[in-house]
């Protein structure tokens, strides 16, 4: 119980732990009146009070230029643009109050980096199942507050900044040399597709054909999410709740759940892992994709390493060959793309989305965007019925709510099957 209150109320304490550490720095060094020691304060807390919407700003623009580009060198530049005036407003106020000088120009692109570098630190914890981006960026934009703060009436802290700016760096280039290899890449070896695929769509079919003959793959190997890291630390903590409609995962927040966190990023709504898991197959199927595309069944990796131990293993079983990993510009396939980053020389096969179809409109009963067989079970599971597929799994709809709807083997009472 007390964990999940400390849990309530961390979305509320980082603004809080952004503004105190400056604010101590005020009235500690303060050269003017206390009056104008009261009004920095006062500056620092209203300023710290907008962090988390801050955050959810920073978090759109990149998911926008993402989307717009489908790699991550023009974000993580436009980052520095948007870290800029958290930098200006902190170093001005204790400026002012302690009657130290502004920022020279050199020291501030320094400062800015570093707290850029911060946001690329919080978001690499959350590609990575710790947090997720909304909490973690606010709590790096009150560590960022913290050092530029200590930088103004500290010159020494400089060297920190630097060592942070650094970090900037290093993380830019990591990212440039990969947007690189999304250009430049070899016409062989294998490749991987990661994503939720809730269902499967003709998008991704059209982005497996077209890396497997652009790029004269062998084989491309598809793997879905099971259930994300996210939602199995908020279900057990209990600050989301789970219940099923036409045969999906619907989740929700509970009361317990942390204001501050975005829990449901790509969306709440989910099919059961193996029911995507099947849908993929049978999709590769109806395309005739089969004999070039495996799906692999490697729950156990995902959930104790992610897409990164799946990547790991694919690696294994090919070494030395090239491998390459599609990924679209939605937020989930920029997603992938980051873990990518983070796997050693991988070559991105990155796709601007702009067609309009989409896995949210396909649960929502748009037609005509994905295979016959998904488009045969969508029918199916909305209006009731079980469904079969040709490798006699069998997705039996929920009748009992305390049964799961997860059977395999034989379904007596399925009413419609795959051919």
């Amino acid at each position: 119980m007390l964990g999940r209150a400390r849990l309530r109320v961390s979305s509320r304490v980082y603004p809080w732990l952004a503004a105190a550490w400056p604010i101590a720095i005020v009235w500690s060094r303060a050269a003017a009146s206390a009056e104008a020691a009261l009004a920095a304060s006062f500056g620092l807390a209203a300023s710290a009070s907008l962090l988390p919407a801050v955050a959810v700003k920073m978090i759109r623009t990149e998911d926008a230029i993402g989307l717009r580009f489908a790699r991550v060198t023009p974000g993580r530049l436009a980052r520095l643009a948007l870290h800029a005036p958290v930098v200006l407003v902190v170093a001005t106020l204790v400026g002012t109050a302690t009657g130290q000088r502004l920022l020279d120009a050199m020291t501030f692109v320094i400062a800015t980096a570093a707290s850029a570098a911060l946001q690329s630190l919080a978001f690499r914890f959350a590609y990575h199942g710790r947090g997720e981006r909304t909490s973690n960026l606010v709590l790096a934009l009150a560590v960022a507050a913290w050092l530029v703060a200590s930088v103004v009436v500290e010159p020494a802290v400089r060297y920190l900044a630097v060592t942070g700016a650094a970090v900037y760096l290093a993380d830019l280039l990591v990212g440039a040399l990969a947007d690189l290899r999304s250009f430049w890449f070899p016409r062989a070896g294998v490749g991987v597709f990661f994503g939720s695929f809730n269902p499967v769509h003709n998008s991704h079919l059209r982005m497996i054909r077209d890396a497997l003959d652009g790029r004269r793959l062998d084989t491309i190997y598809v793997h879905c999410t099971t259930v994300p890291k996210l939602h199995r630390q908020a279900l057990e903590r209990g600050e989301i709740a789970m219940s099923r409609e036409a045969g999906m995962r619907i989740y929700s927040k509970t009361s317990s759940a942390d204001p501050g966190k975005n829990y449901f990023p790509t969306g709440n709504r989910f099919y059961d892992y193996e029911v995507r898991r099947e849908l993929l197959r049978a999709a590769c199927g109806d395309a005739g994709l089969a004999h070039r595309v495996e799906v692999l069944d490697l729950p156990d990796i995902y959930d104790k390493e992610g897409f990164v131990g799946v990547l790991r293993e694919v690696r294994r079983r090919h070494r030395g060959q090239p491998l390459h990993g599609l990924h679209g510009s939605d937020t989930g396939g920029m997603w992938v793309r980051n873990l990518f980053d983070d796997c050693g020389w991988v070559f991105p096969c990155a796709v601007v989305r702009t067609d309009g179809v989409s896995a949210t409109a396909i649960r929502s009963g748009a037609t005509g965007l994905t295979s016959e067989t998904v488009e045969r079970f969508l029918v199916a599971t909305g209006s009731g019925q079980d469904f079969v597929f040709a490798s006699g799994y069998c997705f039996e709809h929920v009748r009992n709510p305390d049964r799961d709807v997860r059977v395999t083997g034989d379904c007596p009472a399925a009413s419609t099957t795959m051919e």
